[in-house]
Order: C-alpha cells, then structure tokens, then sequence
C-alpha cells in the first residue's frame, strides 16, 4: 500500500512522508513525528494513525470479503473519516487538514 501513502504525500503536500520499504513502521513513526511542533505532531499522528487504519481495513475487506480499491477511493475514505472527525469534535489539531480538504 506504499502508493496509498505517496498519494497521501501528494494530497498533505509533504507533511506525511512516504514510509521507506527499508525502514520499520515505528522507526518512520518516530521521525516523522521527531523534531515537529506539539500542534503539527497531533495533525501528523492524527493522518499517519487514519491512514494506517483505512489501510488495515482495505486489507481486511480484499481478504475477507474478496473486493479491492485502490490508492484514490483509499485516500478518499481517509479524508471522509477526518472529515466526520473534524464535523463531530473539530480541533486546532485538523487545521492543517481543512486547509487541504478544500484543495
């Protein structure tokens, strides 16, 4: 699912950073998040935490219920779930990702 993240790349315009395949998950975690603003932080964890969920989810739905989406209906189901987040609790920490909602 590595185009899932480039996409989300593209879309963050490159706050979230596409996980190196040589790298373990909770090394890239610790970096990206390493060095950020406490606000910019809860906005890169709160993406990098939705996208890793809608990712294990699209797994679980290929292997369970025999169906497959690919990186865009993937990046759009992410963004309606911070949407319905945003909506439901709002939050400085979804600023960012309002500004991006819009583009």
């Amino acid at each position: 699912m590595t185009e899932v993240w480039h996409k989300e790349s593209l879309w963050t315009q490159g706050l979230i950073k596409v996980p190196e395949l040589s790298s373990s998950i909770d090394v890239w975690w610790q970096q990206e998040l390493a060095g950020s603003p406490k606000k910019m932080r809860r906005t890169k964890a709160a993406i990098m935490m939705y996208t890793a969920w809608n990712i294990w989810k699209e797994r679980n739905r290929s292997i369970f219920e025999h169906t497959r989406a690919d990186a865009v209906q993937i990046l759009q189901e992410i963004m309606a779930e911070i949407s319905v987040r945003k909506l439901a609790c709002g939050g400085p920490e979804f600023s960012v990702v309002s500004r991006l909602l819009l583009l």
